[in-house]
């Protein structure tokens, strides 16, 4: 069992800003440095969880590059197939949090980062002896980067290893082209599994507003589409299906990463023989144990996350149909 994960690696600068309640003096917020990355982190999270993994991306010769990978090989992760660029800089987040756990993202440099340098060659690579390939959309706005991630993939579904796409549009940042678009498509056709958060990615992606209408619509092709609600959990579709699980109720500290969260947990579930409300579960509770504690990288082990679920009475339901 080993999951291969392609896609972004970079480091979060997360500044806190103060509550009502701090002195009105000046002062500066306290910077915290942590590993970054929408994929990254689900490796991160993966190994965590005790699932043999391996990242395969690009970062740049720089000290924010090297502590990407560091903080990688520290959660467990393979990083054998980690290419270092010597033309472009390790990108930076920088996330400016507020005390309820929401927060404005900034990245620095906006184009030009050394993750859009992954080269074919070293993800097809990757793939030999994968059970599982989970690739993230953010790689998909810049070339080879963007031909590398589907090439990953179209060798991963010729062998018959499953497939998870993470959308990551990101459209508040960058918006839409046709290019990215069209290379969405193209991962889209290409996953047997599909992520992304319910309103802002799902219902934007099938222009429509109600999110499991959204999610109906872009699960044809035998395609599980899952839209992550936050508090509210997650609902998966599929062939007609719709699948729901409610979120856990937890105090929110940090916000970033949840998705990623979810995405390993979700992936941990299914390659240990889990069906997919067990996935959803899983999801759920890595996501919400991540967003009690600061950095996307907080993620829990497979115990505390297992805690979670058999205690918290999680179990996928039935939304329509017979469920997936």
């Amino acid at each position: 069992m080993s999951v291969v994960v392609v896609g972004d690696a970079n480091v979060d600068l997360e500044l806190r800003l103060p509550g009502d309640t701090a002195p009105r003096v000046h002062a500066n917020p306290d910077p915290r440095l942590f590993g970054g990355g929408s994929a990254a982190n689900t490796a991160a999270a993966l190994g965590r969880l005790g699932v043999p993994c391996r990242f395969v991306g690009s970062v740049g010769d720089d000290v924010y590059g090297r502590f990407a990978v560091s903080s990688l090989a520290e959660a467990g992760v393979d990083t054998d197939h980690v290419q270092v660029s010597a033309e472009s800089p390790t990108v930076t987040v920088i996330a400016v949090t507020r005390q309820s756990g929401d927060r404005i993202i900034y990245v620095w440099p906006p184009s030009g980062g050394a993750h859009g340098e992954l080269t074919p060659q070293v993800a097809i690579d990757a793939i030999v002896g994968a059970s599982w390939l989970h690739v993230s959309g953010i790689c998909l706005r810049v070339a080879p980067a963007r031909d590398a991630v589907l090439a990953a993939m179209e060798r991963a579904r010729a062998a018959s290893v499953p497939v998870s796409f993470d959308l990551n549009l990101r459209l508040e940042n960058w918006g839409w082209d046709s290019e990215f678009r069209t290379a969405v498509e193209h991962a889209m056709a290409r996953c047997d599994v599909m992520f992304g958060g319910a309103f802002d990615e799902i219902s934007a992606l099938a222009g429509v507003d109600d999110p499991v209408a959204a999610a109906e619509q872009l699960s044809g092709a035998g395609r599980l589409v899952i839209a992550r609600r936050g508090v509210e959990g997650a609902i998966a579709c599929s062939g007609g299906r719709v699948l729901a699980a409610p979120g856990f109720a937890v105090a929110v500290t940090d916000t970033i990463g949840a998705g990623d969260a979810f995405n390993a947990g979700f992936i941990a579930a299914r390659v240990g023989g889990g069906d997919v409300a067990s996935g959803l579960a899983w999801g759920n509770a890595v996501a919400a144990l991540t967003i009690t504690r600061p950095g996307a990288r907080s993620t829990p082990t497979a115990a505390e996350a297992a805690h979670l679920v058999t205690g918290g009475g999680n179990d996928g339901r039935p939304l329509a149909g017979e469920g997936c």
